[in-house]
């Protein structure tokens, strides 16, 4: 793999930061959202950016760039698309819909009919819809073939009742990737199936669910008799895990929460020096350890992205990427807090809270990082199992 980025690449970096400069609202720079993908700013006009900036970046062409030609991407290899998701990571910009974009498109790729693919992609690519996930239940968390939503045949639809949970950016989307059991006298993954579902449909029910930062990051879903057209069945019935396997593979090639650190690193560098009254004691060596396991995990993710080029991807190196990631962003804010002492705990409703209270909002926010797309617990058991080969207990 080379590490040094290459002038086309460089040109499409200063492009975007280009772009950010002049599309972002102008109080952007001071406000700064989250780094997170699919997450919408705790402002009021937060849900209109959002939309506004997908269908900018969507014009652009920007968020299908690695997608095949022939489905109205530029087969770009990840390696370059992750310049562009680095880029809007690190201002915090809104608009864009990684489950759609990232995730599902890949998948219907792979699995989609043609009737699928003509309805979904060009939508997609545009920024016009947006999708979230259900897959996670009350019960059915980390053990997600244990889920318990079911989905029964009756002629051409299929009649889905049960909840999900946990569904970020559900309150915001148009669609969802739901995993419901078709067959349950089968075993496990064994007999759930894959279903893109609009989230308009009668019986489907979205409550957003208030996270720790006082938002509606996450929403429940409920199914109640919802019919949903056999047309909407992505992948053979009672083979869904196969598909949401696909799907998945996909979701931890990112670069969002060691770009949020290196942004994280930028503030406080900022602040400091713009209070060069207090006594920062130990500061520095802290800075400068933070700074260098951040650029270590953009090395990590630069080098999945490779892999997955390459076609040598695996999962205990997915994982890796995604534990040492959300576990820096976790670390990271939890200095900016210490370092920044009682006023880093300020939030949005202070006027002395540092960048109207993003290191506190940040703070929140990445304790859900080492949940989402696997638990830190779940993936350091795929590295020792796939990766170290350690026996099962």
């Amino acid at each position: 793999m080379d590490f040094l980025i290459t002038e086309e690449q460089e040109r499409f970096r200063q492009q975007v930061r280009s772009f950010l400069d002049k599309e972002l609202p102008p109080d952007w720079e001071d406000y700064t959202g989250t780094a997170i993908d699919d997450t919408v700013a705790p402002r009021e006009d937060g849900e209109q950016v959002f939309k506004d900036m997908a269908h900018k970046l969507g014009q652009k062409g920007w968020l299908s760039l690695f997608w095949p030609k022939e489905y109205g991407g530029e087969s770009w290899p990840l390696v370059n698309y992750l310049v562009f998701l680095e880029e809007i990571a690190s201002r915090g910009s809104p608009g864009y819909n990684a489950v759609g974009v990232k995730m599902l498109a890949p998948t219907l790729f792979k699995y989609g009919t043609e009737e699928q693919k003509e309805r979904h992609l060009k939508p997609i690519a545009s920024g016009e819809e947006l999708l979230c996930e259900a897959f996670t239940e009350p019960n059915a968390g980390s053990d997600m073939a244990s889920l318990q939503t079911r989905a029964i045949k009756d002629g051409n639809h299929f009649i889905i009742n049960g909840q999900k949970t946990w569904s970020t950016f559900a309150k915001y989307s148009d669609w969802c990737c739901l995993l419901a059991r078709t067959d349950p006298q089968l075993k496990r993954h064994r007999g759930l199936s894959f279903f893109l579902v609009d989230l308009s449909t009668a019986g489907v029910t979205v409550r957003p669910i208030i996270n720790m930062q006082g938002e509606p990051d996450f929403g429940e879903i409920f199914f109640e008799n919802a019919r949903v057209p056999k047309e909407n069945l992505v992948g053979r019935e009672n083979e869904g895990w196969k598909v949401v396997q696909t799907m998945l593979s996909y979701e931890r090639i990112a670069i969002g929460p060691v770009a949020a650190v290196q942004s994280l690193i930028e503030r406080i560098v900022k602040y400091m020096n713009a209070n060069p009254q207090r006594q920062w004691g130990n500061s520095r060596q802290t800075l400068a350890q933070l700074k260098v396991r951040a650029e270590i995990g953009r090395l990590i993710c630069y080098r999945l992205a490779w892999l997955h080029d390459k076609g040598m991807a695996t999962a205990h190196a997915a994982a890796m990427s995604r534990l040492y990631s959300a576990e820096l962003l976790k670390r990271g804010a939890s200095l900016a807090i210490e370092l920044l002492g009682l006023y880093g705990q300020l939030d949005k409703r202070d006027g002395r809270a540092p960048l109207h209270g993003w290191f506190k909002h940040l703070y929140l926010s990445s304790i859900g990082v080492t949940i989402a797309a696997g638990t830190s617990e779940i993936l350091k058991n795929i590295i020792a199992l796939s990766g170290l080969k350690l026996p099962r207990e």
